[in-house]
């Protein structure tokens, strides 16, 4: 017998008892259903995971800040007069002209002050930020405008609300171009935060985000003169444009520091991509060995399902034996038979990994839409079922395959006589 007829032979074989074939395979398709499923879900994770720390801004950022401590020993630490110097604006303004390959470069305090907001005191978190913190973290404006640059240069009274304190003191109409005031300093509000959805899935710095919209935004520049003295700043934030150029950046941004600074070290340089690119390698190495372990679990189906097809391919050459008897009496090799049952075994594997493929598809639709995290079809998990269908059924076909070959086609003929 050729190939070809052999292997629609088998084919026809399975279809002719669709219930018992399917019956068989129940636990091939539970098995490859289940590792692309898992493959997926990891995959899905992983990818969640990785936007989140992405959205929280903090990819080739380097940060510096002051390292002196107000404490009695600082002129233990310090001989000379003077030579400590707090990280100030005009360190931000060297930095912006001297660095190459900057993404994002601005200089950031953190205060409470308080407010009079719509006739109604209340001490606020403000932060002194720079137009493109709402482009590192991302956030976006909903009313009014950001930051212009002669805004920032010159650190106008303007500012920013968070979402939250447009609601609670803003309901219903637009502040833009209301006034609040510092103490004595009245500021022009120019513009709204978009509400973060930071209940949404899965959020790793939610807690962050509820802050921010509650706080107003005002330029470095203006915070720096109205909350610190000679100008001081809490940090410098600088992104760099690609992972290449952290390195770079973070050198220079040492050696123009240093110069500044009289070459004392009171400005420690944070290198904050290396330790977010920690977390994502730790964080790819679990999801690699959960993966794994998964799987491995995942797998115990298809073996079940192999014992099933095993089982039930010794019980088809018995119930068969006339026809095995008939067909070598007609010319077909041992070989000829055991490729017909080998070729019945791998296509009901084949057939259960297909329907546990279409299963899985089912079930990736159905938790993306529940869960609204976009969950993407695994080609690897798909190709890793199928192959582990295929050897099931390999496996699982040889030895009731090589009995078939080896019966003798007069005893089998007369099997039932």
């Amino acid at each position: 017998m050729r190939q070809k007829e052999i292997f629609f032979s088998g084919i026809r074989s399975v279809l002719s008892h669709k219930l018992r074939s399917f019956l068989t395979l129940a636990g091939i398709i539970i098995g490859v259903a289940a590792v692309i499923t898992i493959f997926s879900s990891v995959s899905a994770m992983k990818t969640l995971i990785n936007n989140t720390i992405s959205g929280m801004g903090y990819d080739n950022v380097i940060m510096l800040y002051s390292t002196r401590k107000d404490t009695d020993d600082e002129e233990l630490k310090y001989k000379l007069p003077n030579r400590f110097k707090y990280l100030d604006y005009s360190d931000y303004e060297a930095l912006r002209e001297n660095l190459e390959n900057v993404k994002i470069i601005y200089p950031y305090i953190n205060e409470r002050a308080n407010t009079v907001i719509n006739q109604q005191k209340k001490r606020i978190r403000v932060y002194g930020v720079g137009s493109e913190y709402y482009e590192q973290k991302p956030y976006e404006i909903d009313m009014g405008r950001n930051f212009l640059p002669i805004e920032e240069r010159e650190g106008q009274n303007v500012c920013i609300l968070g979402a939250s304190l447009k609601e609670d003191y803003y309901s219903g109409r637009n502040p833009v171009g209301e006034k609040i005031s510092f103490g004595n300093i009245s500021v022009k509000i120019i513009g709204v935060m978009k509400q973060s959805d930071y209940n949404k899935n899965m959020r790793m710095n939610q807690w962050e985000k509820r802050r921010d919209q509650q706080s107003i935004f005002v330029p470095t520049k203006f915070a720096a003169k109205y909350f610190r003295k000679q100008m001081r700043v809490d940090e410098i934030v600088m992104q760099a444009k690609d992972y290449n150029s952290v390195g770079p950046m973070y050198n220079k941004a040492r050696q123009i520091i240093l110069a500044r600074h009289k070459m004392a070290h009171d400005i420690e340089v944070v290198d904050i991509s290396q330790r977010v690119l920690e977390i994502r390698n730790s964080i790819n190495d679990f999801m690699k060995n959960w993966n794994i372990i998964l799987v491995a679990i995942a797998s115990i189906s298809l073996l079940t399902g192999g014992l099933g097809l095993f089982s039930i391919l010794l019980i088809s050459i018995k119930e068969r034996m006339t026809e095995i008897g008939i067909r070598k009496s007609v010319g077909a090799k041992n070989k000829d038979i055991f490729a017909h049952f080998l070729y019945e075994s791998i296509s009901l594997a084949l057939f259960g990994g297909i329907i546990g493929a279409g299963i899985a598809v089912l079930i990736i639709q159905i938790l993306s839409a529940k869960l609204q995290i976009p969950v993407d079809f695994p080609i690897l998990g798909l190709v890793v079922g199928l192959l582990f269908a295929l050897i099931v059924g390999f496996l699982s076909g040889f030895y009731p395959s090589y009995k078939a070959a080896k019966i003798d086609p007069v005893r089998a003929i007369f099997y039932y006589t």
